[in-house]
């Protein structure tokens, strides 16, 4: 009994290992200082990985990166939609003054 779990504390482990090798970059050259984060700029040329966390991971990114630009161009053509009305508006509020104006002004007397 006590051989059987010591062979299951070492296959537990080894898989904890392998899971963690898995996930880890596998990026051998680039030693990164402890604490530094790896940008998370999709890459569509990545190379092609097995693993379904990966896949997914890689997904989620370009998904993101898409939402990004597509909530990017709706804020600047929403800004631009709004600073055209801004300018209308301001356009009408000054011709209504002027007319308002004329309106008010008294007549010149005649004589």
């Amino acid at each position: 009994m006590k051989n059987l779990r010591a062979i299951l504390v070492a296959i537990s482990a080894l898989a904890l290992v392998h899971v963690a090798q898995a996930q880890t970059p596998s990026a051998a050259g680039s030693a990164a200082p402890a604490g530094a984060t790896q940008s998370a700029a999709p890459n569509p040329n990545a190379p092609y990985s097995a693993d379904p966390m990966v896949q997914k991971r890689q997904a989620d990114a370009v998904a993101k990166s898409e939402y990004k630009a597509r909530k990017k161009e709706a804020k600047q053509k929403m800004k631009a939609e709004k600073k055209a009305a801004k300018t209308e508006m301001k356009s009408e509020k000054a011709e209504a003054t002027a007319i308002r104006n004329d309106a008010m002004a008294p007549a010149p007397a005649s004589k």
